[in-house]
C-alpha cells in the first residue's frame, strides 16, 4: 500500500470539511466566522471548542487540542495517521491507490489473510453443523435452544467437529502457513506434536461480525457440562474484543435510537428471534468504554440487562461507575443509559422463552435510569431482608459515592433528595459530602492525568530538542514517516521573534493570493526559510513551500498535521501559530494583508541583514588584505540589497 500520495491527502481534506466531520460527534452552534461546541476530549460546562470551516481546522481553548479533520479522527477514533486518512476516504468517497510495499502493506496483508482464513473456517463450521452425521449434537443442542433455522442462518451458527485436524487440514490444503492459522486466533499447539489444532473442537460456533459484517474472531459453547461453558477468540491482528460488540453488525441496520445490551449470545439470539433485533452482546469481558462509543454512534439510548447473580450486579456497578467517568471525559458524546432487570433473577433468554416477547417488552420499557438504579441499590444492598433495617451508615457510604459519579447537577441533587430523609440530613449536607467524594476522585484522576501528560511532554519536548540527530531522522515534511518511522533527534532551535511569527502567519493567511497577486512581482517576494532565525519556523516554511500549490485554499488545515509535532519559543507551534493566523485574518482586504506581508518580510529580511553586516565587520578586523576586499564586496552587497527592501517598504 506504501505512502498515501500527498494529492490523496489533499482531497480527503478537501471532501471532509471539518464542520462535517467534526459535527458527527460535537453539536455546533455559530458565533461569527467559527462555529462553537462542547469539547469531546474533556469535561467542561462552558463550550471552549471551536471550529474554523474556512481553515478547516478545529481548536480547544481548554484541553489545548487542535488540528484538522484527519488529526480529529486520529485523536477521537484512536487511529494512526493513515488510518484516518483512509477512515475519512472512505466516507467521502477518495479512492486510495494500493500502491508500493511499506511495512503497512504486509500488515494489511497478513490481517486480509487472516480475515480470509477465518471465512473459510466459519463456511467449514456451519458444513459441518448440516452434516447428518458429525452435526447431530449441535443439531440437537440447537432444538433443546428454541432456535430455529431462519436464526441460525442468520447468526451464522456452526459446530466445530471433535476431531483434532480436520480444519487445520483443510486450510493446509488452501495454502494457508502455521504462523497463519496461528494468528487467526482459532488454532493453538499441541504440546506434543507441537501442531496446530483446532480450539473450539465440539462446540457451537458463534461467528463474530464486525459492524459492517466482517468475520474477525469466534465463541464457542460447550454442548454438555464441559469446562469452560464458552471459549473466546483471544485478541488478534483483526480483534480486540473491547472494541466490538455482538450482533452489531445486525443491530446497526435497524437504525433504532436505542440499543439493548446483554451478556451473552444466546441471550442476543433469543432477543433476535422475539424481534428486540436491536440487541448486542459484550464479548466476554467487562463493558468497556471502547463498546460505549460504538453504541453512540448508532443510538441514542442504550439498555444493559446484567445477570442477576452476585458477580453480574457486581460487573453492573463497575460498568456503570466506567460509563460515567468516560461521559464525563467525552461530553461531546450525547448517550442515555438505562439498567434493565429481568423479573425473578431469569436471564432475558428464559424470561421470553416463559413469558412471550410483549412481556418483555414491558421489561424493557421498565429499565431504571441510572440514578434511579443507585437510588434502588444503595437502598437494598444495605436493608436485612428480614428485619427491613436500613444500615444507614453503610448506605450513606454507597449513595454518596454512587451520587459523586453523576456529571448532572440535577440527577445528583435527585439522589441527595431521596437519600437525605432516610440518613436523617439535609439534602444540602448530602450533596456537599457526594461532591466531596466527586472532587477527592477528581484529584485523584487529576494527579494521574497530569502525570502521564508531564511524562509524554517531557518525552516529546526531548525528542524534539534536547537530543542528538543521528542519520535516520525520518522527513518531517512527511507526518506518515514521521507517524511510522523511528526518530532520533539533534538538539535543534525553536525560537522565532514576534516579526517572523507574524511573517509566517500572513503567508498562511493570504494562500492562494501569495502567487495571484500583482504587488507580489518577484519569487524573491515568497518566504524562504533562511529568513528565518529558528529550525522550527525554517522547517515548518520548508514544508509550506513543498506543499503549497498556489490553489489550495486551506492550506493551514494541511499544515496542521505539522504544527502538533514541534514548538515555537516552547510553545506547542499549532498555538502559537493559530493566535497570529487568527490575527492575521482579522483584515480581509487582501492588499491590506499584502502590504503587512512584505513590510514584514523587508523588516525581517534587513534585520537579518543588519546582523550579517556586523558579522562580517567582526571578521573584517582580524582579516588579511585579500579577505578584507572579499568582505567589504559582501558588505557593499548586504548595504545595497538593504537600501532596495527600505525604497520597497517606502512604496507600500
Amino acid at each position: 500500500m506504501g505512502l498515501i500520495p500527498d494529492n490523496i491527502i489533499d482531497e480527503v481534506l478537501s471532501r471532509a470539511d471539518i464542520e462535517s466531520v467534526v459535527g458527527r460527534y460535537v453539536q455546533l452552534k455559530r458565533s461569527g466566522s467559527n462555529l462553537w461546541g462542547l469539547c469531546p476530549f474533556h469535561s467542561e460546562k462552558t463550550p471552549s471548542f471551536s471550529v474554523n470551516p474556512s481553515k478547516g481546522i478545529y481548536k480547544c481553548f481548554g484541553c489545548s487540542k487542535g488540528g484538522n479533520a484527519i488529526g480529529f479522527i486520529m485523536e477521537i477514533e484512536h487511529l494512526s495517521y493513515p488510518e484516518a486518512i483512509r477512515h475519512l476516504a472512505a466516507q467521502y468517497g477518495v479512492d486510495i491507490p494500493e500502491t508500493g510495499y511499506s511495512g503497512e502493506n504486509i500488515h494489511k496483508e497478513e490481517k486480509n489473510r487472516v480475515k480470509d482464513i477465518l471465512k473459510e473456517a466459519a463456511k467449514f463450521y456451519y458444513k459441518s453443523f448440516h452434516d447428518p452425521e458429525i452435526g447431530a449434537p449441535a443439531r440437537a443442542y440447537a432444538v433443546k435452544r428454541g432456535l430455529s433455522r431462519q436464526t441460525l442462518d442468520n447468526f451464522g451458527i456452526g459446530y466445530s467437529p471433535i476431531a483434532y485436524t480436520a480444519l487445520y487440514d483443510l486450510l493446509r490444503k488452501k495454502g494457508y502457513k502455521d504462523e497463519e492459522l496461528l494468528k487467526s486466533g482459532i488454532f493453538a499447539v499441541s504440546p506434543k506434536t507441537k501442531k496446530p489444532y483446532d480450539l473450539f473442537r465440539g462446540r457451537l460456533m458463534f461467528p463474530i461480525f464486525d459492524s459492517f459484517g466482517t468475520i474477525i474472531a469466534f465463541g464457542g459453547r460447550a454442548l454438555g457440562d464441559e469446562k469452560p461453558k464458552y471459549i473466546n477468540s483471544p485478541d488478534s491482528l483483526v480483534y480486540n474484543k473491547q472494541n466490538h460488540l455482538y450482533a452489531m453488525n445486525i443491530a446497526r441496520k435497524e437504525q433504532s435510537k436505542q440499543l439493548i445490551v446483554v451478556e451473552g449470545y444466546m441471550d442476543a439470539i433469543a432477543m433476535h428471534s422475539a424481534g428486540f433485533k436491536n440487541t448486542v452482546a459484550a464479548l466476554g469481558t467487562s463493558f468497556t468504554d471502547s463498546q460505549l462509543k460504538l453504541c453512540s454512534r448508532y443510538a441514542e439510548e442504550v439498555v444493559f440487562f446484567f445477570d442477576a447473580d452476585a458477580a453480574g450486579q457486581k460487573a453492573a456497578l463497575r460498568a456503570i461507575k466506567m460509563m460515567m467517568e468516560y461521559l464525563k471525559k467525552l461530553s461531546g458524546i450525547n448517550i442515555r443509559i438505562r439498567i434493565a432487570k429481568v423479573p425473578d433473577g431469569k436471564d432475558p433468554d428464559e424470561f421470553i422463552r416463559n413469558n412471550g416477547a410483549d412481556k418483555f417488552k414491558e421489561v424493557v420499557r421498565n429499565a431504571l435510569y441510572v440514578e434511579d438504579y443507585l437510588m434502588e441499590r444503595a437502598k437494598n444492598d444495605n436493608t436485612d431482608p428480614e428485619t427491613g433495617v436500613l444500615d444507614r451508615g453503610r448506605y450513606q457510604q454507597d449513595i454518596c459515592v454512587y451520587g459523586s459519579w453523576m456529571n448532572d447537577d440535577i440527577k445528583r441533587s435527585r439522589m441527595a433528595g431521596v437519600a437525605a430523609p432516610l440518613l436523617g440530613a439535609t439534602i444540602d449536607a448530602v450533596i456537599s459530602q457526594m461532591e466531596k467524594y466527586r472532587d477527592a476522585e477528581d484529584k485523584k484522576q487529576a494527579l494521574a492525568n497530569s502525570r502521564s501528560l508531564e511524562r509524554e511532554r517531557m518525552e516529546d519536548l526531548g525528542r524534539r530538542n534536547n537530543v542528538d540527530e543521528l542519520d535516520n531522522e525520518p522527513d518531517l515534511s512527511d507526518p506518515q514517516e514521521v507517524e511510522t518511522k523511528p526518530r532520533e533527534f539533534r538538539k535543534v532551535s525553536d525560537t522565532a521573534t514576534r516579526d517572523e511569527i507574524d511573517l509566517f502567519a500572513y503567508a498562511l493567511s493570504l494562500g492562494s493570493a501569495l502567487v495571484k497577486n500583482e504587488k507580489l512581482t518577484d519569487k524573491a517576494d515568497i518566504i524562504r526559510p533562511d529568513d528565518f532565525s529558528g529550525d522550527t519556523l525554517r522547517e515548518l516554511v520548508r514544508i509550506f513551500l513543498n506543499i503549497f500549490d498556489g490553489r489550495s485554499e486551506k492550506i493551514f488545515a494541511r499544515m496542521s498535521d505539522y504544527f502538533s509535532k514541534l514548538t515555537i519559543n516552547g510553545q506547542p507551534a499549532e498555538e502559537v501559530m493559530l493566535r497570529a493566523v487568527e490575527a492575521a485574518d482579522r483584515s480581509e482586504n487582501v492588499t491590506i494583508k499584502t502590504d503587512m506581508y512584505l513590510m514584514l518580510l523587508f523588516k525581517v529580511r534587513s534585520s537579518a541583514l543588519s546582523e550579517a553586516e556586523s558579522r562580517l565587520l567582526e571578521k573584517r578586523a582580524n582579516a588579511s588584505p585579500e579577505e578584507k576586499a572579499k568582505i567589504d564586496s559582501d558588505i557593499r552587497k548586504i548595504i545595497n540589497y538593504k537600501e532596495s527592501l527600505r525604497k520597497r517598504i517606502g512604496e507600500l
